[in-house]
């Protein structure tokens, strides 16, 4: 058996995340719905729709045209998120400028060409994660590398990347920046489907060939909101229209 150690602290993150992956790899759990929901109804489960959050402004400024041009190309950035595509996604950035690119499950930026390409390459050629071999650590940091392990593009049998609420303005004549949020599902290869919800940013550039990333970078959410949406996204219609109806009576019998 397994001894971690770290004191009480390390060991009650610990088991929180394990009953997470637990959650994740498709356990049966009273707290855990059983089936996905689609459409607009999977959009109030993960949190994406709530009456109770800020509006923020959405939308675009930009002439007609640049605003097409830009959401065709956030659409076929988004398309490329495919086990088949993901090596195809620098394509998509000028040539000519640095590049930056911050993903969600990444501890570091890439910087370059030579750690963008290096990342989206088939077999790649710079460490996508650092997982210290299965004994050689353990506790907390042992459940960190294995969380890096499910999200390596390598080992996906399936991916689906799905913008939702694109803002963007220029900054400069010919540079435009862009906000979004991310829904993003997919599978590693041995185990259960998975989902993120996050925020992305990018620079994009205008050049001879048509707007062009310059930039991108992810954005998760702080811990403790993520593990609240977590919960939250586990509430039904059903049980949210009873609290309604309770609410409902008590007033009624107030009156």
């Amino acid at each position: 058996m397994k001894t971690w150690t770290g004191g009480v602290l390390a060991s009650s993150l610990v088991l929180s995340l394990v009953s997470y992956n637990a959650l994740a790899d498709g356990h049966k759990s009273a707290s855990a719905p059983l089936e996905y929901y689609p459409g607009e109804e999977r959009e109030f489960y993960v949190g994406n729709v709530n009456p109770g959050y800020q509006d923020f402004h959405l939308g675009s400024l930009l002439p007609e045209d640049t605003t097409r041009d830009l959401m065709a190309l956030i659409d076929d950035f988004a398309g490329r998120w495919t086990p088949e595509r993901w090596t195809t996604i620098p394509e998509l950035w000028d040539r000519d400028t640095e590049p930056y690119v911050l993903l969600v499950h990444q501890r570091e930026w890439l910087v370059g060409w030579d750690q963008v390409d290096g990342y989206f390459a088939k077999d790649q050629v710079i460490p996508v994660k650092e997982v210290p071999a299965l004994g050689a650590k353990g506790g907390i940091e042992q459940i960190e590398a294995q969380h890096y392990e499910f999200r390596a593009e390598p080992d996906m049998e399936a991916m689906m990347y799905n913008v939702d609420r694109v803002t963007m303005h220029e900054i400069a004549p010919g540079l435009v920046s862009a906000v979004w949020y991310v829904d993003f599902q997919f599978k590693p290869r041995r185990i259960a489907p998975r989902g993120e919800h996050f925020k992305a940013n990018a620079i994009f550039k205008e050049t001879g060939d048509g707007w062009k990333f310059v930039h991108y970078g992810e954005a998760a959410m702080a811990p403790i909101m993520y593990i609240e949406r977590l919960y939250r996204s586990q509430v039904s219609h059903e049980f949210l229209g009873m609290i309604e109806e309770q609410e409902s009576e008590k007033e009624a019998r107030t009156q």
